[in-house]
């Protein structure tokens, strides 16, 4: 990853005044000579150098832009989602279904909810009001439906650009991730893409609407069979699934944020969404917990709906429990409210940024957001795997909350790869490494900020964090003889109590915060740098890569620096309040 280079000089202006006259028959006092100052200050931008190999940026293809869930149905017309209270006979409930006019089409699991639907031309209202008549109901509501938060048009963007700006290649030297399954739950996937055969553990089909052309009950198969009303749609749940974890290093195609085919980090895949981008909330409470129960720790939802549901914050709650961590797509309303389920407290809500890093026109905005990631736009598309009935196995260029939701998801199994686990310490890592973006500190539009992929694999552990400073180093020991400074994200950083004379400057990662420049650190050193007391000196660009010699240690360099202060994008210390 090359940082952007934007070199600058801080000049110090030195002025004296001179005092002419006096009070007649008043000996003046000498006046007190200014001290000379014996320390400067360096300033200075830090390049990355690319390491390793990373997969080529596909050509050719289509985009897909964001799509907006306003307008569209809400209720499921014919659909409830019922729970009797504990103890009641089947028999009695059975007799209730009947009076209500509902057939239990099924039962999800742990959560003792069964999905009823109705008899054609029934009215949802007053069926609910004879379950609830009967005194045999714990709750009864009506199913509701959820939306893609995606669809296609325009010329293929030909370069994961989305990676280097969260960046990931930095926690790719990391880990490129470990032995966890990221359940995805969305329109399904196409298993024969060729960048995503093998990454895959048995998934399950659950979309229960055959006025979409989908079938009424569970399956195995959770293949997507495409929009039967557009042959050109191309598959939503394809393109979240390349994302998280496409082959990679394979030659072909796109990267995923976890290697797959390479780290043992599996998708499950979970159909709740019709090929068209459409679903139930019994759906989708049904597939969190299939999730939950068969070893999922992570799920991705790039979907949502207006309103919440008790069955869906049940099936949370169960899965949070478990020790699953949730992530949903804030939504794509043009800064409206966050959508349901990004807006429950128990998942990470995910708004979009742009190429320039500034909030995306379509992300949603409000207090529930935690964390933004790339979501693009017609400036730059997120590229992933995809499909559709007309093109077959294809790569395209999509935009929307959709698209950033992956990004966390493919993260939080990175973290859980390093040994980073639990929904609560994930979340709050996430949030305190995160890059401050618009107003400092928490805001409406941008949550806590923008994903740092290298920072949470560490932990977010202040000493891991990448730092300036000078000194001198003799055979294999750096001594410090300066403030130790954080670089922000921009790559800049301003070291001050610079000692005066001639040094080297050196940036350090020590990503196994052990003290010692070793192999896997970032590291990096300008020689011959003259220091002249007061002055601020521009030293250009201090290129860093991963260290690969003899280890060098380093005096006057604590193990964990002071204070847990969140750098901001201007390099300052910006203590962040945690979200509870």
């Amino acid at each position: 990853m090359i940082l952007r280079r934007a070199s600058f000089l801080v000049a110090v202006v030195l002025a004296t005044a001179a005092c002419g006259g006096g009070v007649p028959g008043v000996t003046p006092p000498t006046p007190t000579p200014t001290p000379t100052p014996s320390t400067g200050t360096v300033t200075g931008m830090v390049s990355v150098a690319p390491t390793g190999t990373r997969v080529p940026e596909t050509a050719g293809g289509l985009v897909r832009p964001a799509r907006s869930s306003l307008g569209r149905p809400t209720l499921v017309p014919d659909q409830l989602m019922v729970k009797f209270r504990p103890g009641v006979a089947s028999a009695t409930a059975a007799e209730v279904h009947r009076l209500a006019g509902g057939t239990v089409l099924r039962t999800i699991e742990r959560l003792d909810v069964q999905v009823v639907r109705l008899a054609p031309g029934s009215s949802a209202e007053a069926a609910m009001a004879a379950y609830r008549a009967s005194g045999q109901v714990e709750y009864v509501e009506q199913d509701k439906y959820a939306y893609a938060t995606a669809t296609p048009t325009g010329p293929m963007y030909t370069s994961q650009w989305h990676y280097p700006q969260i960046n990931l290649p930095a926690a790719w030297d990391t880990t490129t991730g470990g032995a966890v399954i990221v359940a995805v739950l969305d329109t399904g996937t196409r298993p024969a893409h060729p960048d995503l055969a093998g990454v895959h553990v048995t998934g399950s089909d659950f979309v229960t609407d055959p006025a979409n052309g989908d079938g009424d009950g569970r399956d195995s198969d959770p293949t997507d069979p495409g929009c039967p009303s557009d042959p050109s749609d191309l598959s939503h749940g394809t393109h979240v699934e390349g994302t998280i974890a496409a082959r990679t290093n394979n030659g072909v195609g796109v990267a995923g944020v976890n290697w797959g085919g390479i780290s043992p980090t599996k998708i499950m895949t979970l159909r709740v969404l019709g090929g068209c981008g459409s679903g139930t909330y019994s759906d989708v409470a049904d597939a969190i917990t299939y999730a939950a129960n068969r070893g999922a720790k992570v799920i991705n939802m790039s979907l949502g709906g207006s309103s919440g549901s008790t069955v869906v914050d049940n099936a949370i709650t169960y899965a949070h429990g478990l020790g699953v961590t949730l992530v949903a797509a804030a939504g794509n309303n043009t800064c409206g409210p966050v959508i349901y389920p990004a807006r429950n407290p128990n998942v990470i809500a995910v708004a979009a940024t742009t190429i320039t890093n500034e909030r995306a026109s379509y992300s949603a905005c409000g207090p529930e957001l935690d964390v933004a990631a790339p979501g693009g736009s017609s400036a730059g598309w997120v590229w992933s795997t995809t499909w559709s009935p007309n093109l077959g196995n294809t790569y395209a260029g999509f935009s929307g909350t959709s698209m950033a939701t992956p990004h966390v998801a493919g993260l939080v199994a990175l973290m859980i790869s390093r040994g980073i686990t639990g929904p609560a310490t994930i979340q709050s890592t996430l949030q305190s490494t995160a890059t401050d973006l618009g107003t400092p500190g928490f805001d409406n539009q941008f949550g806590w900020g923008l994903v740092n992929a290298a920072a949470v694999v560490s932990g977010g552990a202040t000493d891991t964090q990448m730092r300036a400073f000078s000194g001198v180093i003799v055979g294999s020991t750096i001594t410090r003889q300066s403030n130790l400074v954080s670089v922000a994200a921009s790559g800049a950083f301003t070291i001050t109590n610079a000692q005066t004379g001639t040094k080297s400057v050196f940036v350090w990662q020590d990503f196994n915060a052990n003290g010692v420049v070793d192999t896997g650190d970032y590291y990096g050193r300008v020689d011959n740098v003259v220091i002249n007391p007061g002055a601020t000196i521009n030293i250009g660009v201090v290129t860093v890569q991963r260290y690969t010699g003899a280890p060098i240690s380093v005096a006057g360099v604590p193990m964990a620096v002071a204070g847990t202060g969140h750098l901001g994008t201007d390099g300052s210390s910006d203590p962040r309040r945690r979200q509870g």
